[in-house]
């Protein structure tokens, strides 16, 4: 009998245990509906971002570099006006312009004149050392001596003017004037001694230095002009 009683109690713990299962049966899976809704969602988040990251990079490229006022074209075409050689001195001081050389005036524009009348006395220099190989030549070997006379005359300008400028105030006085144009004066004396060496002597120097001699005496010349006429030009710029 007990042994009966106790498979009853068996039976009854086993009914009581597949109650406890069915109360514990696996969740519901999902239906398809929401994992088609979950896959959509995941696909337009994925396909912002990468339109995200390709506008970005788009933009790197197409978009221009950030604006620059524009260097005023009319300042330096009034103080070129009063030179000899106006539209030399437009085309070769603006190609030479910088960041720097934003806020033109007539003493800007003059130191711009002679940097640049520097640059060219300088190649022309050079140029005449490379044909400075035949000792019987006298006018090539006459010509690198000027040049170098010339170039110092130039540098001493640009030097006077920086060590005024460093005092403040108005550093283009009279005096400084006065000087820098006694300076490029006697630099244009070299390039036309030059010139006429070569001329006398009947010497070849070829087509470019002959254009590159042109170009530099040029350039003297409109540095000179503006410094002779910067009283004038401060007037009309003030």
């Amino acid at each position: 009998m007990e042994s009966i009683n106790t498979l009853k109690g068996y039976d009854k713990v086993s009914d009581q245990e597949n109650q406890i299962h069915h109360h514990h049966s696996p969740l519901p899976k999902p239906s398809s509906f929401s994992r088609k809704t979950l896959i959509a969602t995941v696909s337009v988040v994925s396909l912002l971002l990468i339109l995200t990251v390709v506008a970005l990079t788009a933009g790197v490229f197409t978009h221009p570099p950030p604006h620059h006022p524009p260097i005023s074209s009319a300042s330096l075409k009034s103080v070129c006006a009063v030179t000899r050689y106006p539209e030399t001195c437009f085309n070769s001081l603006s190609s030479s312009l910088n960041e720097s050389d934003s806020k033109l005036n007539p003493e800007s524009i003059l130191e711009l004149s002679l940097r640049v009348a520097v640059k060219n006395l300088s190649n022309l220099s050079i140029s005449f050392r490379s044909i400075n190989d035949m000792p019987e030549d006298a006018a090539v070997g006459d010509c690198v001596k000027l040049y170098t006379d010339a170039l110092s005359q130039l540098n001493d300008s640009i030097t006077e003017i920086e060590k005024e400028k460093k005092k403040g105030g108005n550093w283009l006085t009279k005096e400084v004037v006065g000087d820098v144009k006694t300076w490029i004066s006697a630099a244009m004396t070299d390039g036309e001694t030059c010139s006429d060496g070569i001329e006398e002597m009947g010497t070849i120097v070829g087509s470019e230095i002959k254009k590159e001699m042109e170009m530099a005496n040029q350039m003297m010349s409109i540095s000179l002009a503006i410094v002779s006429q910067m009283k004038k030009l401060l007037l009309i710029f003030h």
